[in-house]
């Protein structure tokens, strides 16, 4: 019987090393690459494409997953934990990998370089949802937290169900990748995991645009009543994350349609709209999105100081341009702005006289 208790070990040691804490990206420096820990995804090589969804311990799930033990426990839930999730709430276990410290941080980044948000969102802090109201208004809703709260599952899904269509990502994913620029995106495919219809949405987008936002933020997609806000595009019109007329170029004037992700040329719109920009308003993410320097030195162009470069490894104190790519959790700027007052304005508008 020495055999079976034998293999009896291995099992135990197997379970035990799915049940302990998946650290989705070490952003202290060990050198370690995504696939060391979560394995190569269904027709993923070892070099990342961006044709490639890359799902993590998220989804893709078969009959004989050993997956579930990473984020649920049988026996051992803590007392008032739902869904038998090894913390007590839905943050906490989201947090025990996307912390900042031992995940692919999402909340603490900023902190961690030394720097404050001024805008965030209040994960089981609050039910308001600024503009929730058709007219405008903040309006609150009940989310899947204790109070209903709002949390992570109300905008993410976990198993990665029902979710959007991949798009194109911005984040260089682990310090093995090489670095990002506008000529090199190695950036794989990613849904993000964002739920066709969040909590409280009246209905199901299948790609991330402008009406994925206004599931939630409905007052703001087309200029309510009583309240300022700058018109927008939504898919209607065709336009979303990965098709927006962008520049073609370093102090280019003529515009394609192409991505946001991986370059900062979809953020501007020169002075004399092109056939792709006419007519059209810019969707959310070309305002509200992460940090980034993106340029009004030549109104409507970028020049080579303002494009999308990212030169570090993630998990060091960078000034790269974007910076940290934890939009829309929390942000330096203001209402998550990419730039703001006149940095924001002058990318697209020709000031008075100008």
């Amino acid at each position: 019987m020495r055999w079976f208790a034998g293999i009896s070990a291995l099992i135990m040691i197997g379970v035990l090393a799915f049940a302990s804490p998946a650290l989705a990206y070490d952003e202290a420096g060990s050198g370690r690459t995504c696939i060391e820990c979560h394995g190569l995804e269904l027709g993923e090589s070892a070099v990342p494409t961006p044709t490639v969804t890359r799902k993590g311990p998220h989804g893709g799930y078969s009959t004989g997953t050993q997956k579930c033990e990473t984020c649920h426990t049988v026996h051992v839930a803590p007392l008032g934990s739902t869904m038998l999730l090894p913390a007590a709430t839905i943050k906490d276990t989201c947090n025990s990998c996307h912390d900042g410290t031992g995940g692919q941080g999402v909340y603490g980044v900023l902190a961690a370089r030394g720097l404050t948000p001024n805008s965030a969102h209040r994960i089981e802090a609050t039910n308001i949802v600024p503009g929730g109201a058709t007219d405008g208004s903040d309006t609150s809703r009940v989310f899947s937290a204790a109070g209903g709260l709002m949390t992570c599952s109300d905008c993410h899904s976990p198993h990665d169900g029902q979710t959007v269509d991949p798009f194109t990502g911005d984040r260089v994913r682990d310090a093995s990748e090489a670095a990002q620029s506008e000529a090199t995106t190695l950036t794989p495919a990613t849904n993000r995991l964002l739920r066709q219809r969040p909590t409280g949405a009246d209905s199901a987008v299948t790609v991330y645009g402008s009406s994925w936002c206004g599931g939630c933020h409905k007052g703001r997609l087309s200029g309510s009543a009583g309240v300022v806000n700058h018109p927008v595009e939504t898919e209607t019109a065709g336009f979303a994350y990965d098709n927006v007329p962008l520049v073609d170029g370093i102090d280019q004037i003529t515009t394609s349609l192409g991505s946001l992700g991986g370059t900062n040329r979809g953020y501007t719109m020169p002075a004399t709209r092109t056939v792709e920009q006419a007519g059209h308003k810019p969707i959310c993410q070309q305002c509200h999105e992460d940090a980034r320097s993106v340029g009004d030195v030549t109104q409507g162009t970028i020049d080579a100081s303002e494009a999308f470069t990212v030169t570090t490894a993630d998990g060091t104190t960078t000034t790269d341009n974007p910076r940290f790519q934890v939009f829309p959790h929390e942000s330096v700027n203001d209402s998550f702005l990419i730039e703001e007052n006149d940095d924001l304005c002058l990318n697209c508008h020709v000031p008075p006289g100008g």
